[in-house]
């Protein structure tokens, strides 16, 4: 029985072969999305590969999600070669650590984006994006395009600048989004290396890097500063992180977590969400009959004038099941990656301690067996009869288990009221250039932009 056991726990996954030296790199850096799905398919539920020295296993079925995110997460860690990466933008914060300190940290930042919390924020969420359709309305009466993806990107950094902290952040809109583009392709190119120089190498990418990143830290001293100088008795997060701050409490956060998590959650916490917003518009501009159902349905519920409430979106079935099947085929977090402390064996393979494996909600959102047909769109999926049987760990656009998304009320709720306001006042007509494609990195994001023509719908 022993010697049955060694052999189970020894049998190695299968996967592309690669080439010796570098192993599936090449593969990689040339279509990692394309590689991934075909491997799956090809190879199983359990998929290894290497990156030159590196071994990662990509898992793609629930029980193996569930497995690893929850019932034996305390033997998978975020100490990866992505936290790595991502930790010199965001440093030590909730997106990057693990253990004591990220359970202190968050436990710091949960109370102001709990669903009871978020409700609050309305009122900020609907006037940016009313200022932002306002300010389309040229384009409308002219017919000229406009990259929506870019749009969506300082309209949801606004609302988060607000909503969170307070700060009028949509003078920096500008430098914010050209920054992060920056921060994410070069942090994304460094993970597609093998080797890389030290930062402090004042090579062409490092000063762009170290450029970008002060730019970013310019905006959010700012925002931490003036915030201190006003010594208002605010109910956002920032005002929270600070009390904690200034109280000197052995549990609160020092000033360079304050600057850590500030960050973070001004920059996650509009990406992904504006992200996710663009391949829905993507979605409907290409599948009208689906549009025009959520335009009937916003219609009945609120109609066409009125700003929607909290209670409105309660009652937006349909407008909430598409943007779940947007979420499905186009998850901005579009894979998660962990440490294996310990071996550990995984659908009948062998995980050796210390390599890496990844959950890639990209993939396992096409896995035929829990979503047939899984290319199309179609948000029928996600009705109750249908949504019944599926396991709970088929579907992970924010995550699983202790370290899903923090920020997911805010940003489901967020995502819900930008597209019920804008299919209240305009149809977007996709441009044929350029094409819209995924450009995978940091975050799943649209290689050239989302160009579309607003044309106003009120009266239509």
């Amino acid at each position: 029985m022993g010697l049955s056991l060694l052999t189970v726990e020894r049998r190695i996954a299968p996967g592309p072969p690669g080439s010796p030296l570098v192993g599936n790199l090449f593969e990689f850096r040339h279509d990692v999305l394309k590689l991934g799905v075909d491997a799956a398919r090809t190879y199983g539920d359990v998929v290894r590969f290497r990156l030159g020295p590196h071994v990662i296993h990509l898992l793609n079925h629930p029980n193996h999600v569930e497995h690893v995110l929850v019932h034996n997460q305390a033997n998978y860690d975020r100490a990866t070669r992505s936290a790595a990466q991502i930790a010199l933008v965001c440093g030590q914060s909730l997106l990057t650590t693990s253990g004591a300190i990220w359970l202190r940290e968050r436990r710091l930042v949960q109370p102001a984006l709990q669903p009871r919390s978020v409700g609050a924020f309305v009122s900020v969420m609907t006037s940016a994006t009313a200022a932002m359709l306002d300010r389309w309305s040229s384009h409308a009466r002219d017919g000229r395009p406009l990259d929506v993806a870019s749009e969506l990107s300082r309209l949801t950094y606004t609302i988060v600048g607000k909503a969170l902290f307070g700060a009028d952040v949509g003078r920096d809109a500008d430098v914010v989004e050209h920054a992060l583009a920056t921060l994410l392709d070069l942090t994304y190119a460094r993970l597609e290396r093998l080797i890389n120089l030290p930062l402090w190498v004042p090579s062409p990418g490092n000063r762009r890097f170290h450029e970008a990143r002060l730019a970013i830290d310019r905006v959010v001293y700012r925002i931490i500063n003036e915030r201190r100088e006003r010594h208002e008795d605010q109910a956002d997060l920032l005002a929270h992180l600070l009390r904690a701050v200034d109280d000197g409490s052995s549990r609160g956060m020092t000033s360079a977590q304050l600057r850590n998590e500030t960050l973070t959650l001004l920059l996650s916490g509009h990406e992904t969400t504006a992200s996710a917003l663009a391949w829905t518009l993507f979605l409907l501009a290409t599948h009208p009959e689906i549009e025009r159902r959520l335009r009937s349905e916003v219609a009945a519920v609120i109609g066409d004038a009125r700003e929607p409430s909290l209670e409105d979106i309660s009652h937006l079935e349909y407008t909430g099941m598409v943007l779940n099947e947007a979420l499905r085929l186009y998850p901005p977090i579009w894979v998660l990656e962990r440490r294996a402390i310990a071996g550990d064996v995984i659908g009948g393979y062998h995980i050796p301690a210390g390599s890496t494996v990844v959950v890639s909600p990209f993939i396992l959102h096409r896995h035929e067996t829990f979503w047939p047909d899984p290319g199309s769109f179609d948000p029928e999926r996600f009705a109750a009869p249908q949504a019944a049987g599926r396991p709970a760990h088929a579907y992970l656009p924010f995550g699983a288990g202790p370290h899903q998304c923090i920020g997911a009320h805010f940003a489901t709720l967020e995502a819900r009221i930008i597209l019920v306001m804008l299919a209240q006042r305009y149809r977007l007509e996709l441009m044929p250039d350029p094409p819209v494609e995924p450009k995978p990195g940091i975050t799943l994001r649209l290689r050239q932009g989302l160009h579309m023509r607003p044309r106003e719908q009120r009266g239509a």
